[in-house]
């Protein structure tokens, strides 16, 4: 995290980690691991992200909507 605070919810919409700026975020790769990442504050987040993945894969993957009552 280089700015901003950052909230991050699960595939069950449940809160799991508020990141401020300095901050690692470490995400686990596949469908099966919905990430949602809201920014709650005033101030914009900004971010660096690094892919660590296998050679030609895709950065991501498409998970359903958890239908989350935020979004």
């Amino acid at each position: 995290m280089r700015q901003g605070t950052l909230t991050h919810s699960d595939s069950d919409c449940a809160t799991d980690g508020v990141y401020s700026s300095g901050a690692a975020i470490v995400e686990m790769p596949g469908a099966d691991h919905v990430h949602i990442g809201r920014n709650l504050g005033s101030v914009p987040v900004v971010l660096d992200a690094l892919y660590v993945d296998p050679a030609g894969s895709a950065p991501t993957v498409d998970a359903p909507n958890p239908g989350c009552d935020f979004q």
